[in-house]
């Protein structure tokens, strides 16, 4: 018998996965851990398998049951056999003790092949692999953590990992604010909060003066009134986050957005609603922007979001905050964004006082 750490994209409906353990299953394998990320490729599942004998005949199997035909597979150690969560929560008390041990605790987490310190602040040579087997963790403004690891590329979940324990040492900050302002292009204020139950006239105030045009491009549907189960949900925090942006002087809100837990592993689901008078004016943008710290702060790799084809807006500002949008599927394109570092550079603690003494690493 022999351990293989076994990376492939699978399909996201049900069954799926099941149909991949089982051709493991047929061969021999027998699954002693599973891991699911979030990538560019969509979901990726890595397992850790024992294989008898030879593993090649099981990958062409697992390979068959892949979206892209396509299967990755490393020798594994029984080390790392366990529980991923208590191996960070590890890896962070060490380091908690050691900051000036980033790199090498970065390292292990990731199991990178080589990881070391690097300045942000001028360019430095890449490594000679694709850039998807590097990865870059900012620790504060200056300086971060380069990771190499040429034979399995980093995952968004993975950068995701990488920047909560980064934050682990950090000074402590509170999560990030949902109440604040934000600005439109022409330097007009708005302020921005969470929705509460008690705003749920003014959301139906807001729907109400938007055309059909723009409501379709947020529900798919012309809907100038909500139902009251949709109000409940927009305004429960345990379905995840909704806020509102109105006038600094008060009045009705002009713009709302969501951030909307959904049931695949770390991705977040973001839409918004902008009253036709204030569009092309930088809402959205800053709407979306606050929303993907705060999907940062939650540990999320990627938010999504979905509109009608025809709703070029949506894609314009998924598209400046650096997402793939991919082409119409009946009528509907999806937008994704990985948002590990999207959270305000921190200060401050022993790791930046490490990181800004003369001839700190990376200088």
């Amino acid at each position: 018998m022999s351990l293989w750490r076994i990376r492939t994209a699978v399909e996201d409906r049900p069954g799926r996965l099941a149909a991949v353990v089982g051709a493991m299953a047929a061969r021999g394998g027998n699954v002693v851990g599973l891991s699911i990320h979030a990538d560019a490729s969509g979901v990726v599942d890595e397992f850790i398998v024992d294989v008898p004998g030879e593993h090649r005949t099981l990958l062409r199997e697992v390979a068959r049951h892949s979206v892209t035909d396509s299967v990755s597979a490393v020798p594994a150690q029984p080390r790392e056999v366990g529980d991923d969560v208590t191996r960070a929560l590890l890896l962070t008390s060490r380091l908690r003790s050691a900051p000036n041990r980033l790199p090498e605790v970065l390292g292990e987490l990731l199991m990178a092949d080589e990881a070391r310190w690097t300045n942000l602040t001028r360019p430095v040579p890449e490594f000679p692999e694709e850039p998807e087997t590097t990865l870059l963790v900012p620790v504060g403004p200056l300086r971060g953590v380069r990771l190499r690891r040429p034979d399995r590329p980093f995952t968004w979940t993975e950068s995701a990992r990488a920047g909560a324990l980064v934050r682990s040492v950090l000074p402590p900050t509170g999560p990030a604010p949902t109440d604040g302002a934000i600005a439109t292009r022409g330097g007009v204020g708005l302020a921005v909060g969470q929705a509460r139950t008690a705003d749920a006239d003014a959301i139906q105030r807001l729907h109400a003066r938007c055309s059909p045009e723009t409501t379709r491009g947020r529900y798919f549907s012309s809907m100038r009134r909500l139902a009251p189960s949709m109000l409940g949900l927009f305004c429960d925090p345990e379905q995840g986050l909704t806020l509102l942006a109105r006038p600094r002087e008060g009045g009705e809100p002009v713009a709302l957005a969501h951030l909307m837990y959904t049931l695949d592993p770390g991705v977040g689901e973001v839409a918004f609603l902008v009253e036709d008078s204030w569009q092309r004016q930088g809402v959205g943008t800053a709407l979306t922007r606050t929303l993907t710290a705060v999907a940062a702060d939650w540990g999320l790799a990627e938010v999504r979001a979905e509109t009608v084809a025809g709703n070029r807006g949506m894609q314009r500002i998924m598209r400046r905050m650096g997402a793939s949008v991919g082409a119409p599927h009946d009528g509907v394109v999806q937008a994704r964004l990985p948002v590990a570092g999207a959270g305000p550079a921190r200060r401050g603690g022993r790791l930046a006082e490490l990181m800004t003494e003369p001839g700190a690493a990376g200088a």
